[in-house]
């Protein structure tokens, strides 16, 4: 595709350069308003109109742009609102947690896993000889 475009580019470049050297003969521009004219080269006037046709057409563009320009400003300050709101939730989440987790008494292991380990010690140190055991 973007040779294709360049292809065309370069023929529209080429007929444009053809119609400018063939066409040099002056031209009077006599311009409504006014009593004065111009005189110009054929190819110069037709640039100048092409050129005019793109800016009225750009200017047209961006007017009608407006309001599409506005609705994306309105709506970006919008998602940063509330990307600020989301981290200042999770922040508040998060020091909350911490609080809870901080008051919370020492979880004891549940009744099966101290069975568990009293089983286990028993295995190792079948006799109670561990010193480091202290009987109660």
């Amino acid at each position: 595709m973007k040779v294709l475009s360049r292809i065309a580019l370069g023929i529209v470049l080429l007929l444009g350069t053809l119609i400018a050297v063939s066409n040099t003969a002056p031209v009077e521009l006599h311009l409504w308003p006014f009593s004065d004219f111009v005189v110009m080269p054929l190819y110069l006037a037709v640039v100048l109109l092409l050129l005019l046709g793109v800016l009225v057409g750009l200017t047209m563009g961006w007017v009608a742009g407006r309001g599409h320009r506005r609705l994306a400003r309105e709506r970006r300050r919008e998602a940063d609102r509330l990307g600020r709101e989301v981290s200042q939730l999770k922040a508040d989440i998060a020091a909350r947690d911490k609080a809870a987790r901080k008051d919370a008494p020492p979880k004891e292991p549940p009744a099966a896993e101290v069975r568990a380990l009293e089983r286990q010690r028993a295995l190792a140190d079948p006799e109670g000889m561990d010193p480091t055991r202290a009987r109660a």
